[in-house]
C-alpha cells in the first residue's frame, strides 16, 4: 500500500471531535450573581409624593391647639367648616366639633367676639355646648361684653363641672376679664393679717405690770417723737415714733395725729410706709392702701 493510502486510512480511523453547535442554538443561562432583579415602576418626575400621617381635620386642628399654634388650627378649622358647608351640611355632630375647635383657636388668639360667634353658629341642642372649654369661653366673652352677672354664672358652672385645677388647666395661661381662683398648690399659704409689731399668737401674755411698763416706754417714745418734729429733726422723729408705735400699737392713731402735719407735699418712700404703717394699726385700711400705693409710686 502506497503511503498516501495509508495516511488516508489512518484518517478515516481516527475519531473525529464533535463540532460546536451553531451560536443561535446555544440557550443563553443567566449568572445569578449578575442577574439584575425586577426593575420596580418609576415615578414620573416631578411627582408629588404626600403622606398624611393625620387622619382627618378634627385630629389635626386639636394637635395645633396642643402644640399652642392656634393660628393655623384656626386656618384648619375654618378650611374644614367650608368644605362641609359647600356640600350643602347646615348641621350635624362633625360641624359642632369644628365650631368648637375654631372658638378655642379664636380665644386664645384674644379674639372674643369672633369666638363667641362661632359658638353661637352651634345647634343649641348640640352636646357639645355642655363641653367645659365651651362654658369656659362663653363666661370670658361674656365679661368681655359687659355682663358680669351672667359671667359670674358661667364661672362657676365652669368649677363646679371640672374643678379649679382642672379649669386653671384649660386656661392654660390665656389672659382674661374674670378672677378665676387658684389651683391648691398655687395658693398662698395662709397668714394671720396682723401689724410687725403686734403679739403673735404662740407668745404667752403679759403680765398687767409688764403691760403698764411697755405702754409707759411707748408714751415716752411719742413725746420724743412729738419734740424731734417740732425741732425740725424728722429722721429722728420718724424712728421714735417707729419704737413707740411698737411698743404699743393702740398708739398708733396718735401717732397719726403727731406725724401727718410733717409730711408735707411729697414725702419719701420710707416715710409714707411709716405713715401707712400708722394707719393700718388704727383701723384705717382704705387710706394705708393710699399711703403705700404712694410709696410704691415713689420707688418705681
Amino acid at each position: 500500500m502506497s503511503p498516501g493510502r495509508q495516511r488516508k486510512a489512518r484518517a478515516a480511523a481516527t475519531p473525529r471531535a464533535a463540532e460546536p453547535p451553531p451560536p443561535e442554538a446555544v440557550e443563553a443561562v443567566a449568572d445569578p450573581a449578575t442577574a439584575e432583579t425586577p426593575a420596580e415602576p418609576s415615578i414620573a418626575e416631578g411627582a408629588d409624593r404626600v403622606i398624611d400621617l393625620v387622619p382627618d381635620e378634627l385630629a389635626l386642628a386639636r394637635a395645633q391647639l396642643a402644640a399652642g399654634l392656634p393660628a393655623l388650627a384656626e386656618g384648619t378649622a375654618r378650611r374644614r367648616i367650608a368644605v362641609r358647608e359647600s356640600d350643602g351640611t347646615s348641621g350635624d355632630e362633625e360641624l359642632d366639633m369644628l365650631r368648637v375647635l375654631l372658638a378655642e383657636a379664636l380665644w386664645r388668639q384674644g379674639r372674643l367676639v369672633g369666638a363667641r360667634a362661632a359658638l353661637d353658629a352651634m345647634r343649641p341642642s348640640s352636646a357639645q355646648r355642655r363641653l367645659p372649654i365651651v362654658l369656659l369661653i362663653e363666661a370670658e366673652s361674656l365679661a368681655a361684653s359687659g355682663e358680669p352677672d351672667r359671667a359670674a354664672g358661667a364661672l362657676e358652672r365652669v368649677i363646679g363641672a371640672v374643678g379649679v385645677d382642672e379649669a386653671y388647666a384649660l386656661r392654660a395661661g390665656v389672659p382674661g376679664r374674670l378672677t378665676w381662683p387658684l389651683p391648691g398648690e398655687l395658693m398662698p399659704s395662709p397668714s394671720s393679717a396682723r401689724p410687725p409689731w403686734s403679739q403673735s399668737a404662740d407668745e404667752p401674755d403679759a403680765t398687767p405690770a409688764e403691760e403698764d411698763a411697755r405702754t409707759a416706754a411707748a408714751r415716752v417714745r411719742l413725746e420724743e417723737a412729738r419734740v424731734a418734729y417740732v425741732a425740725g429733726d424728722i429722721e429722728r422723729g420718724d424712728g421714735e415714733m417707729s419704737i413707740a408705735v411698737r411698743l404699743d400699737h393702740e398708739l398708733a392713731a396718735d401717732g397719726v395725729a403727731i406725724m401727718e402735719p410733717t409730711l408735707g407735699g411729697q414725702p419719701n418712700a420710707e416715710r409714707l410706709l411709716l405713715y401707712g404703717d400708722l394707719l393700718r394699726a388704727a383701723g384705717r385700711r382704705v387710706e394705708a392702701d393710699r399711703a403705700f400705693d404712694r410709696a410704691a409710686d415713689r420707688q418705681s
